[in-house]
């Protein structure tokens, strides 16, 4: 892997990632390249450790989340979506996503939820009183994460907080969305895309110049875009009948402003899907042929190019989406 020092240059270091073998995939799975870490075992036995120490934060997303973990580290995704991560820097990222993705309750519940983590980033506020129960436990665990990333790498650092507070805000945004294309610039947020984005620089040390992250929005949107559509589509025999206050699917947005039938949405979507791969694969290969672009640009693509594998990868195969399964909040999955 290519990393960086504290002095901001750029250290040459053999890549830790392993292609993974998908040719034996339908002929229609996505053209990204798809790799998992080469210590998935190490981070697959660190993701369930957390999640043991931590259940009595919310017992509810603990059991989800031992189903999340429970086909092995093969099916683990942040060994697919972080495969060039350093691995020190890939647990303490994993504490941080498995702690702000912990979200499952009413949506008034849940934004208020977030406005405290969100103030929980900010030492400002640590002198704030904390409730001696499950989500107190969780603040005071998100400080002690925060200060210890903080730590590390504290311009990589603003730039996570920053994503992480817009995505804390972004139930605020939720409606009924005039078109797909208006909800498509709302779920490339809520999808996560902008905090895992960041994530990706920070657990790999690339810092990227104001004008570098404009010059490559446009493909990380896409990116994000993608994932939305490919979230959405993946899921939707398993959450379509769940119970909820806020309907994050473009199939619902189909269904209800164009007036489709539920079978007809969905292929619509999927065809959609498979247009915004093709943009996305499109600007990959622009990018690649770029001349100019500094080491940690071309790594921060390559490894865009990875996350989006990986993330299509696990979704492809996780049974949490290959089959319909039950809302019953005392059932794991």
């Amino acid at each position: 892997m290519e990393c960086r020092t504290k002095n901001g240059e750029v250290n040459h270091q053999t890549r830790i990632c392993v292609p993974i073998d998908t040719s034996h995939l339908p002929y229609f799975f996505t053209r990204l390249p798809v790799r998992t870490h080469k210590d998935k075992e190490e981070i697959h036995r660190f993701a369930l450790e957390l999640i043991d120490a931590t259940k009595e934060e919310d017992f509810k997303a603990h059991k989800h989340a031992l189903y999340r973990y429970a086909f092995g580290p093969d099916m683990n995704i942040y060994s697919l979506s972080r495969c060039e991560a350093d691995l020190d820097k890939i647990k303490l990222l994993i504490d941080f996503i498995e702690l702000t993705w912990a979200h499952g309750e009413p949506l008034e519940n849940a934004v208020a939820e977030s406005e405290r983590l969100c103030r929980a980033m900010y030492e400002e506020y640590d002198d704030e009183p904390v409730a001696d129960n499950g989500f107190g436990l969780r603040i005071r665990r998100f400080r002690d994460i925060r200060n210890r990333m903080k730590a590390i790498d504290s311009v990589g650092w603003v730039e996570v907080r920053d994503a992480t507070e817009e995505w804390f805000h972004i139930d605020t945004k939720l409606k009924d969305f005039e078109s797909l294309e208006e909800y498509l610039n709302i779920r490339k947020v809520h999808v996560g895309n902008k905090i895992m984005t960041s994530l990706m620089r920070w657990t790999m040390g690339v810092h990227l110049s104001e004008g570098e992250l404009a010059f490559v929005e446009p493909y990380t949107d896409s990116i994000g875009v993608w994932l939305g559509l490919m979230n959405d589509y993946m899921s939707w025999k398993r959450e379509r009948t769940q119970p909820t206050d806020r309907a994050m699917k473009s199939v619902h947005v189909v269904v209800n402003r164009y007036n489709f039938p539920e079978e007809a949405s969905v292929d619509m979507v999927r065809d959609i899907l498979v247009k915004q791969e093709g943009k996305v694969v499109d600007m990959s290969e622009e990018l690649h042929g770029r001349t100019m672009l500094s080491t940690g640009m071309r790594m921060y693509i390559r490894n865009l190019e990875y996350y989006a594998g990986g993330m299509f990868y696990w979704h492809f195969l996780a049974p949490r989406y290959t089959k319909p399964q039950s809302f019953d909040p005392e059932r794991a999955d």
